[in-house]
């Protein structure tokens, strides 16, 4: 009845037969009852049985899906019928690898199982689309429903997409974007003060400091929004890894998180040249540098750092302390974040995204008592030679 597995990160792996799974889809399917409770939901929804399969699902679900085959999600659990790039991880699929431990779409399936009660959670699914990887914010709702001689779930899925990109914009520009417009304004009220005063030209610099900083915040938005919609233009060109590392430096050099605190550059003593977007580099090494000092207490160390690897030069920014595994496991996930604030969270993903997608490298990370923790942006030397971006 069952096919034979091994304990995973799930309790029991094991699934049932692709045989038994149809034979009870149809049954599931061939009930009108059942059918109108499916489609009365304005949002996806699925029937699962106890092994987290899918039996059956309404026709939104079906249009998400691009189904042109009712049988085809028949059998496969949520993160290998999205595309999760956690499901092929191992040979027991979606809920076996490490990081779906962290999965709230598997927790509130099995409390609901377990436990027959009502579960209602927020999912992010990290998925692969065209090539391309992306990710997906989901309000899950999962309710216990009882058919004939067995137990199945509902999982009901509420896309929060364009709620999370609200709270987005309104953290960018209701707080960070506000933010940086006040002190543009307080300096610009003080200049006429210091005018003939030998402060006019620190407040002056400042100023320009500041206005650019906003108009980089606004462009820093506008260049995560279309690289999530695939239409990012990317402009490669040769530059020194030693140039791209003080640009980086330099955001961060004299910025008030540093106060109390060691950040340091080591510059490569060869000159290395590079081909790549130097802009979008700096940029996410720039999220990495603000991630590393917010992380570290007064009197901890910072370091940014650059060597070859191959055929591509690895960037790297390291800083005291080791990240809880907990959060290891999610920290490229869109929306997550330690600050517990809504809209927070977008740092390292719009690293990942902007790195792999467009510039054709790798992110990664180690953080462990040996090594620290590192965050490691590795991109070939030499742009790859593509018939579009």
């Amino acid at each position: 009845m069952f096919v034979a597995s091994k304990i995973t990160y799930l309790e029991n792996p094991a699934r049932r037969t692709i045989s038994l799974i149809e034979s009870k889809s149809l049954q599931i399917s061939d009930d009108a009852t059942i059918h109108q409770l499916l489609e009365c939901f304005p949002d996806l929804v699925l029937i699962l049985n106890e092994k987290r399969e899918i039996v059956a699902y309404n026709s939104k679900a079906e249009e998400f899906f691009q189904l042109k085959e009712k049988i085809a999600v028949i059998g496969e659990r949520l993160g290998e019928a999205l595309g999760c790039i956690h499901s092929k991880e191992t040979e027991h699929g979606c809920g076996s690898s490490l990081f779906c431990s962290e999965c709230k779409a598997n927790s509130s399936c099995k409390k609901t199982i377990d436990s027959l009660v009502v579960v209602e959670d927020e999912c992010r699914i990290n998925i692969t689309y065209d090539g391309f990887e992306a990710s997906l914010d989901f309000k899950v709702i999962t309710s216990p429903l009882k058919y004939g001689d067995n137990n199945y779930v509902i999982f009901a899925i509420k896309n929060l997409e364009s709620e999370k990109r609200r709270e987005l914009l309104e953290r960018i520009f209701f707080h960070d974007v506000l933010n940086t417009a006040s002190i543009i304004f307080g300096i610009s009220g003080m200049i006429s003060e210091v005018r003939e005063t030998d402060d006019f030209d620190k407040y002056a610099k400042i100023l320009q400091n500041t206005s650019e900083q906003l108009i980089q915040e606004i462009q820093a938005q506008r260049d995560l929004s279309n690289a999530e919609a695939g239409k990012l233009i990317i402009y490669p060109a040769q530059d020194t890894v030693n140039d791209i590392l003080e640009k980086a430096f330099e955001l961060y050099q004299n910025n008030s998180l540093t106060k109390g605190k060691e950040f340091v550059c080591k510059y490569p003593k060869e000159t290395m040249i590079i081909e790549t977007d130097h802009h979008f580099i700096i940029r996410s090494l720039g999220n990495l540098i603000k991630n590393a000092l917010e992380a570290i207490s007064t009197g901890g160390k910072v370091e940014l750092q650059a060597y070859e690897y191959g055929d591509n030069i690895r960037f790297v920014v390291v800083n005291d302390g080791v990240i809880p595994k907990h959060i290891q496991l999610q920290i490229f996930n869109r929306s997550f974040s330690t600050k517990a604030k809504k809209g927070r969270g977008i740092g390292t993903y719009s690293v990942k995204l902007l790195i792999e997608n467009y510039l054709k490298g790798k992110v990664s990370f180690v953080s462990n008592d040996e090594n620290q923790t590192q965050f490691i942006i590795e991109v070939p030397k030499k742009f790859p030679e593509l018939e579009s971006y």
